[in-house]
Parts: structure tokens; sequence; C-alpha cells
């Protein structure tokens, strides 16, 4: 691929059968989010297009790494009440994870989930679970989950800057597509939840699963209205650094001898 078909190069799909049989082996980026309420200022796309947006350009900024269509659909059952959102069961989630990443795996590439929901994370645990009893090499990454010291320097209080359509993720959309953020229906202060506290980076608590609606009336927890499009920069910029550093560590790992010989 050359010319206009550069843009095209670390897209899985944009191969021919013919292509993907005699290229080498490769890690593929399989981002997967969630189309669910985020309140009324950002879009219910918000979880899967910075999911994507993130392993696109982690894929671009590396050789032997593509990213594939990304898995829009997730396990949002507890959002159901508000409209908008359009959910997997968690069972749907963990057979479609396993299903994908056998199917890269057959052929000798190497797939890592990019997460963009947090009521993913058990779902993607359970698929890596399955996988591996099927000896598929898989591994999962929740963009958010490398970012609590960013969060910590940018926004004051931290712990209320990241719950759902809070600072972080309002930042992030202001930044990446800023037209679709409802300003005037930013909440002030936004909603706090209730306990076992909600937060994305919670302080040990007792597990426990609730619809949306016992946390927050307005389907918000934290405080989106520290947001900026400055912010969402730096958080997007510190996600694509720090998603590709643990994707080139894989990478590595993967052409080790030691891990080779396993």
């Amino acid at each position: 691929m050359n010319g206009e078909g550069e843009a095209w190069a670390h897209h899985f799909a944009s191969y021919t059968s013919r292509e993907h049989r005699d290229r080498n082996r490769h890690i593929v980026l399989i981002p997967v989010g969630a189309v669910e309420q985020h309140g009324d200022h950002l879009p219910t796309g918000t979880d899967a297009w910075i999911a994507a947006h993130i392993a696109a350009r982690v894929a671009a900024a590396r050789d032997g790494v593509l990213v594939a269509d990304p898995l829009p659909y997730g396990s949002s059952g507890h959002h159901r009440q508000f409209a908008g959102t359009l959910s997997l069961r968690p069972s749907t989630v963990v057979a479609l994870a396993v299903d994908i990443a056998s199917s890269v795996a057959q052929h000798g590439d190497v797939p890592v989930f990019i997460n963009g929901h947090g009521g993913n994370r058990p779902a993607l645990g359970l698929a890596l679970q399955e996988l591996l009893l099927e000896d598929v090499d898989a591994w999962a990454i929740s963009y958010f989950d490398e970012l609590k010291s960013v969060v910590d320097e940018l926004f004051s209080p931290s712990h209320d800057a990241t719950g759902h359509a809070c600072a972080m993720e309002t930042s992030i959309v202001a930044h990446l597509w800023p037209e679709l953020v409802r300003e005037q229906l930013i909440p002030s202060p936004g909603g706090q939840g209730v306990w076992p506290d909600p937060f994305l980076f919670p302080a040990p608590h007792p597990q426990t699963n609730r619809t949306f609606e016992r946390v927050s009336a307005n389907g918000v927890v934290g405080r989106p209205d520290l947001y900026s499009a400055e912010a969402g920069r730096t958080l997007v910029e510190a996600a694509v650094d720090r998603v590709g550093e643990s994707v080139g560590r894989i990478r590595d790992l993967l052409q080790s001898t030691h891990y080779s010989n396993n």
C-alpha cells in the first residue's frame, strides 16, 4: 500500500484475504465501547468513539499493529432506563469478544481489546479467562485505567472528575468533537451518586450492581462543569501514549525468547 493507500495501512479490514495470508504476525487492536446515555450533554456514542479514536492512533503509530473495526455496543443494562441506550447482555459481550479474538488468533495474530466503557471490564475479564482455556493469547486495556495520575493533575477535586459523563469524558469529547457537547445542558455541580462509591477510581468498598437511576437521577456522576477542551487534549494524548506503551510492551513480550518458549 502506498500513496492514498497509506491511510488504510493499519486498518485490519482494508486488507484482502490474500494480503492477510501473506503478511507477518500482527497485534490486532479491537476497540470495544458502548452506546448509552451520557447525561443530557454528551452523545450516546461517547464510549465507542473514544475507544476507536485511541486504538486507531495507537495502530497508526506502530509497525506490526492493526486496528479492527470496533465493537460499538457493550454491557450497558444498568443504563437502559435512559433513552438512547443500546445494550448487550454481559454473556453476549463475552461471547462476541471470545469469538472475535479466536478469529484473530486463528491465523496467528494477537488480539488486544481497547475498552472505552467501565461496564465492559467484568465481561472482558471473563472473556480473557475463556480464551485462556482455549489457549488463545489475548489482552484487554481500558484506556481510562491509564489516566488516573493525569486526572489528578488536571482537576481539583480529581475524585469528582471521573464518574460518568464527567469532567474527564466531557473534556475528551470537547477536544475531539466540540460540536457534540451541549454546553447549555451541562449540569452543575453534576451528579454525586450514592454509596457505595460510584466513581471511576473508587475507594475500596463492597461490590454491588445497580441500575443507574438508583445512582444518579440525571445520568451523571461527577463534575462535568469542570471540563475543558485543553484538558481533553492532554487526556487524549496521554491515553494514546500510555495505551501505546502497553501495546508496545505486549509486542516486545511476544517477540521475546522467554515468551516464545512457554
